[in-house]
Formats: C-alpha cells, sequence, structure tokens
C-alpha cells in the first residue's frame, strides 16, 4: 500500500471507527481503530480510543498499556495521564494512580477533578495531611468549595474550621443547593458536630441528611434502586438462602471443587470494624488486601446451574482466582475478599473453596446500626437511610449467618470488634496464626503503619492505633433511636452476646 493510500484510508478509518463506537458496537470499533494504528503506528487517535474501549470492556491491564504507549509518544497528552490514575486507581495500585494524578495535574493544574482523585487516592494511601492538603486548596475555589469542605469533613472532622462549619451550614440548609450537596453536606455536619459533642445538633443534621437521600432515592426512576424495592429482593434473597441451601443440599453435593486456600473471605454488615480487620490482616507479609468486588457473584450467577448438575466446582473456582488475578493480586499467598454482602453466598464459598478461611466480622447490633445511619455511602445500600430499614437489614443478616451455622457448623470464624479493640495483642495473634494458619508477624499489630490502600469510608481511621471511641457511640443517641430498637426486637440489647 502506497502512502497516499495510507493517507486516504487513515480518516475513513477513524470515522468508521468512531461510528461504531457511538452505536455501541465496541469489537467492531476495536477491530477499525485496530486498522488504523497498523496505518499509521505513531497516530495517537486510534491507539487512545483502543484502550477507551479496553476501558469499557473491562481489559484494565490492557488499556493501561495502551495509555504509557500514548504517553511514549507523547508525554503531555493529559487524558492519557489522567485515565492511567483512573485505571490504576480500578486495579487496587494506589500510589501509581496517585503518580500519575500528579502528572495530570502538572500538565493542567485548574483540572479539578483531577485534583479530587488525587485527594482520594492519598486519603486512601493513609496520607491524611496530604489530602486534607488537596481539598483545602480545592476549597478555595467557590464553585467546588462546599463539595471539598464536605470531603475534607469526612476524611477528619478536627480539620474542619468555624468558618467551614458555617459553609457546610449554609450548603446544607439551602433548597437552592444541588440536592446531592445538601445531602454530602448534612452527612458532613454530622460529622463535624458529632466530633466537637454537640449530640444533639449532629444526629438532627444526620436525620435531615438520611431523610434526603432516601427520599431520592424512593423517587428514583429506576425502580430497582428504591429502597422498597431493595428490601423485598433482598427478603427475598434470604429467603432463597435458607431454603436451597438446607442440609439436604450439602449432604447430596458431590464436591469436586478447587484445593486453593488463597481466599480469605469477610463478611458482615457495612459499619462492623471489617475494614480494621482487612488492614490488619493485609499487613502481613503473606496476604494481599483486594477490598470489595462483584467477581464472586458474578462468577456464582454465571456457572452455579452448570456447577450444581455437575458437582464440579473447580470451574467456578478457578474462574474467581482468574479475575481477581485481574482485578491485581499478585500472587502472594492469600488475598482479602472484603466483599460484605458475601455473607449470602457462604454456602457457594464452601463449595468452590473448602480450605478457605471465611470470616464475620460481628459488632454491636446498634452501633453496627448507627454506624450505617451515620455514613453517606458512595453507591448502594439503598437500605440504609432509615432506622427501621437498617434494623431490619441487620435483622436479615442475623438469620442467614445463624443459617449457616446451622447447616455448616464451625465453617464460619466470628471475629467480635469489641474482644478485638478489648484485647488486641491476643486477638490478633489468635486470628493470625490459628484461624489463618500464617507464621505470626509483629506488623499485623502495627496495621496502622501499613503502607497499603485502603479505600473505605474507614481510611483515616485504621491508620491509627486501635481506638475505643466508637464503643458505645449508639447512648449518645439513645433516644432517637426508638425504630431502630424495634426493627431490631431480640437483638437491640447494646452489647454483643458472649
Amino acid at each position: 500500500m502506497s502512502k497516499s493510500t495510507q493517507t486516504q484510508d487513515l480518516p475513513a478509518l477513524l470515522n468508521a471507527a468512531a461510528a461504531s463506537y457511538m452505536l455501541g458496537r465496541l469489537q467492531e470499533a476495536a477491530a477499525l481503530y485496530s486498522q488504523a494504528a497498523a496505518v499509521a503506528p505513531r497516530d495517537l487517535r486510534p491507539i487512545y480510543s483502543l484502550a477507551m474501549i479496553d476501558i469499557k470492556l473491562g481489559h484494565l491491564e490492557g488499556a493501561r498499556a495502551r495509555l504509557q504507549t500514548v504517553l511514549d509518544l507523547d508525554p503531555r497528552h493529559f487524558a492519557a495521564q489522567q485515565n492511567v490514575g483512573a485505571v490504576c486507581q480500578n486495579l487496587n495500585r494506589w500510589q501509581e494512580a496517585a503518580d500519575a494524578y500528579r502528572r495530570a495535574l502538572a500538565l493542567n493544574p485548574t483540572a479539578v477533578e483531577t485534583h479530587f482523585s488525587l485527594a482520594r487516592a492519598l486519603a486512601v494511601l493513609g496520607q491524611v495531611n496530604e489530602a486534607g492538603a488537596c481539598y483545602r486548596a480545592l476549597a478555595g475555589e467557590p464553585s467546588v468549595r462546599l463539595r471539598a469542605l464536605t470531603r475534607l469533613a469526612v476524611l477528619d472532622p478536627s480539620m474542619i474550621g468555624d468558618a467551614d462549619l458555617a459553609w457546610l451550614r449554609r450548603g446544607a440548609d439551602d433548597p437552592a443547593s444541588v440536592p446531592n450537596a445538601r445531602i454530602e453536606a448534612y452527612f458532613a455536619l454530622g460529622q463535624v458536630l458529632e466530633q466537637r459533642g454537640a449530640d444533639r445538633e449532629a444526629f438532627a443534621a444526620l436525620v435531615l441528611g438520611n431523610r434526603l437521600k432516601h427520599d431520592a432515592l424512593a423517587a428514583s426512576a429506576l425502580v430497582a434502586a428504591r429502597p422498597e424495592t431493595q428490601e423485598r429482593e433482598h427478603e427475598q434473597a434470604v429467603k432463597y438462602v435458607i431454603d436451597r441451601f438446607d442440609e439436604a443440599f450439602f449432604s447430596r453435593a458431590v464436591n469436586q471443587a478447587g484445593t486453593s486456600a488463597a481466599p480469605i473471605f469477610i463478611v458482615g454488615m457495612p459499619r462492623c470494624g471489617s475494614t480494621l480487620l482487612e488492614q490488619i490482616l493485609s499487613s502481613h507479609s503473606q496476604v494481599q488486601s483486594l477490598g470489595e468486588s462483584a467477581v464472586l457473584s458474578d462468577v456464582i450467577d454465571r456457572g452455579f446451574a452448570d456447577a450444581e448438575r455437575s458437582g464440579n466446582w473447580r470451574a467456578s473456582s478457578d474462574r474467581y482466582l482468574e479475575l481477581m488475578r485481574r482485578r491485581g493480586w499478585q500472587g502472594v499467598r492469600h488475598f482479602v475478599d472484603k466483599t460484605l454482602e458475601n455473607h449470602l453466598r457462604v454456602g457457594m464459598i464452601h463449595l468452590m473453596f473448602p480450605k478457605a478461611v471465611i470470616l464475620d466480622c460481628w459488632r454491636d447490633p446498634v452501633d453496627t446500626c448507627v454506624a450505617c445511619y451515620r455514613q453517606l455511602f458512595t453507591e448502594g445500600n439503598e437500605t440504609l437511610y432509615d432506622l427501621a430499614q437498617i434494623g431490619r437489614a441487620y435483622v436479615r443478616y442475623r438469620h442467614v449467618m445463624e443459617h449457616w451455622d446451622r447447616v455448616l457448623p464451625g465453617r464460619v470464624f466470628r471475629v467480635e470488634h469489641e474482644k478485638l479493640v478489648a484485647d488486641p495483642e491476643v486477638q490478633i495473634r489468635r486470628l493470625v496464626t490459628e484461624v489463618c494458619s500464617l507464621d505470626w508477624e509483629p506488623d499485623c499489630l502495627k496495621f496502622h503503619e501499613s503502607p497499603g490502600s485502603v479505600r473505605t469510608a474507614s481510611a483515616a481511621q485504621v491508620r491509627r492505633p486501635i481506638f475505643t471511641t466508637s464503643i458505645g457511640r449508639w447512648r449518645r443517641y439513645a433516644d432517637e433511636l426508638g425504630p431502630l430498637f424495634e426493627a431490631l426486637g431480640s437483638y437491640a440489647k447494646g452489647t454483643v452476646e458472649t
């Protein structure tokens, strides 16, 4: 092919590829962009477009490699640098993400969203002061001041001064503010006022924030996202699990399972102390944290029927491990999957990984539920913005775990948060050596110094030594918790049963 023919073909290929991309025909678009890249190997457009397709398809390693090729050709390509950060973030490579966001900001210092992304990455890495400095700088920009202050308050309420608090109040109370901004501001106010000891005002702010969030979800055009819909689906899921995975099911299950003991599963309710548990374990040299993901549910949804018919659970376990490698498992002896809703899947975990450790992170019921009420979740958890619904969610969780104790006695190890906090050295040593069968490493007691990433709402808290201030916090709001106590029923005892 002559050079003139290549020049004529390239625009046509790019136009055709772009048209296919816009129509959602990603494989067709990728084939056309690949042809364009072959025609003009140093043209950034097809390479960058292929990276964007990789991201859409979940091929993150491939996207990262293509974006690096773009940057090798043009180190000043801001979008490629920004997207390297986003891809590394989703691969749990948070230090690389932070570095990429810094390089992107060097190219475009006014990129507000990149600055927010850098702040989040720094918080996940435990660099709380640096993250706070980012949010403080962003708060200097009037158009994002309220958003920056809410992030700062969640990161560390003590960083909020009186002038900042006034801004949060105005933003929360102003009906003209964007609804999501008001919701975030009320939750931030709750954190700051509580830290200052203004409990009555703090709870009032939380009530308003939760009400606005619940009402917004209830009015969602997406019926599946409404709290009432979610609650019905959760009830059905619990009934299905308890009815299907009974003693008879396990007695007839011919199990050709995987032999890997690599996964350590942490299950429980949100805000139960699971992040602390994950941080302790991942401080061990042979344990890697991979956070939360939908990998197990995706594998089970696709492979349960075939595995049940054949009794061969090995294919599902192999598929799960492969997908966790793609998420960043680097081949160390163990990795932690802290997807709390997997409490519904304990039976499947047992069949797929009979040698895997399953930990149920258990905290005082009322403290757990109040902690949920204090938290604005980034996504999901639609039933956790109303005290009665939170209580019912907790009861469903306990019913499922009690079911597993009946049909798979001793399979799940319960880690009681209060005992861990009261006697950390004894409890952590037992967890590491007896439960997880790992050699003892003193670094597990210094988990708060671990350089690893923590991407949940507890990121700042687990960078400090174990503290007791959250135990019994519900008593500060006891007079306001009537709907929660009623929903919890016999579980509303205020202390963990022993």
